[in-house]
């Protein structure tokens, strides 16, 4: 009979430990915290169980310096990344902490880690397929929540900052099991709109801030991919500036708020009138500074031949000079009161004639989707028909569900 092996008991956990770590490497332990104790040498020491079991866990110092870990506390349910193992002198089988995360939050931490890092990889977020931003655009597409702040934001600064700017709004829930697919079908509408009936020169994707969780959608894989394959550049402007999203990453332009969103993508009025300001000024000076050399260099021309020509010729000749340079800042006085009363009165016309005065009064026009022409009797629509209606600040894009004949 073969002698069998005898272990010692050193010998035994070490073989366990062994075999344990080798096995199983370094994993993902969901569970409820209990027992916790904190060892004056810094180190937690604490049982994490479920319904039916239970494991001793250990989280060391010097993990929590390099990955610091949320205030803990007993009944606390957590989402815990380590290795398992046996400490050895007591024969005690445990799990090794090195990163700890609430469990709601950990999970969708994780989730948006490995999007991010995918998307990354594919180059979804690379600088070289950023769409640059028109400085000066004529038309903005916005895909919000039309009963959000968003939309009242962002209308409020583009009012202050570039009233003549037309804006489109492409409603859309954002929040909520609904609002990937209601996204990623108003950027296809808007890219439909953009090719068929108006050209937008860039949409905003936005909303105000939120949890991880009311931020969600904009973590979604498939809104990123549709942002991404978008023709017309977008503007991410969700939550706060403390929040990012894949869409912030993925987009051609991220601002943290929808206010700033819209201050990104147009000029500041006050800014641009100042700069035109400055440039009739600079052009008013460059003609006084001409004119004041031309008459200088007559003058000393006239100089030249004082003792050449008879005291009454000079007399004369002085006299012409003054009568023509009188004429000329006369009529260039004239012109510039001409122009500008027919700046006034054009101004005037213009005011009286601009289509959107029945708009500032309340009314809007509805037009059937792609014509040119306003409908004035509910005949000419049939229920399922989409319908554009303009308002003074953006405009509408409906569909009819039942029409009334007047």
């Amino acid at each position: 009979m073969l002698e069998e092996h005898v272990y010692s008991v050193s010998e035994l956990n070490s073989k366990a430990r062994g075999i344990l770590e080798k096995n199983y490497g370094s994993v993902w332990l969901k569970g409820e915290i209990s027992n916790l104790v904190r060892a004056p040498s810094g180190h937690l020491y604490f049982t994490i169980k479920d319904k039916a079991s239970e494991i001793a866990a250990a989280r060391f110092k010097g993990h929590s310096a390099l990955l610091p870990a949320p205030v803990l506390e007993n009944g606390m349910e957590i989402l815990a990344f380590g290795r398992l193992t046996i400490y050895e002198p007591r024969g005690r089988y445990q799990f090794i902490v090195s990163l700890i995360q609430p469990a709601g939050l950990g999970a969708l931490q994780l989730t948006f880690e490995r999007l991010k890092e995918k998307l990354k990889t594919e180059g979804l977020f690379d600088a070289g397929h950023k769409k640059p931003i028109s400085p000066f655009p004529h038309r903005i597409g916005v895909i919000t929540s039309p009963a959000g702040a968003a939309i009242r934001d962002i209308l409020s600064t583009l009012e202050r900052r570039w009233p003549l700017i037309e804006v489109f709004l492409f409603p859309s829930a954002v929040q909520g099991d609904c609002a990937a697919d209601e996204i990623i079908s108003a950027i296809a509408c808007a890219e439909a709109f953009s090719s068929t009936q108006a050209s937008l020169d860039v949409l905003i994707l936005g909303r105000g801030g939120g949890s991880l969780e009311d931020l969600a959608v904009f973590n979604d894989e498939q809104v990123a991919r549709s942002i991404f394959a978008c023709p017309i550049p977008i503007v991410s402007a969700v939550g706060h500036e403390i929040d990012f999203t894949i869409a912030d990453f993925v987009a051609d332009l991220r601002a943290p708020t929808p206010s700033a969103a819209a201050e990104l993508v147009t000029p500041n009025r006050t800014e641009q009138l100042g700069l035109l300001s400055s440039w009739i000024a600079q052009t008013v000076r460059h003609l006084d500074t001409m004119l004041d050399r031309g008459t200088r260099r007559l003058q000393s021309s006239l100089k030249g031949y004082i003792f050449q020509i008879p005291n009454r010729k000079v007399e004369r000749l002085n006299q012409d000079l003054d009568f023509r340079l009188g004429e000329i800042l006369r009529r260039t006085s004239e012109a510039w009161k001409k122009r500008s009363r027919e700046g006034t009165r054009l101004e005037g016309f213009l005011r009286l004639s601009d289509p959107t005065l029945p708009f500032r009064r309340g009314y809007s026009l509805t037009f059937p989707l792609g014509k040119p022409i306003p409908l004035r009797d509910a005949a000419f629509l049939s229920p399922g028909q989409c319908i554009e209606t303009r308002l003074q600040h953006g405009s509408i894009i409906s569909q009819v569900e039942e029409v009334t004949a007047g």
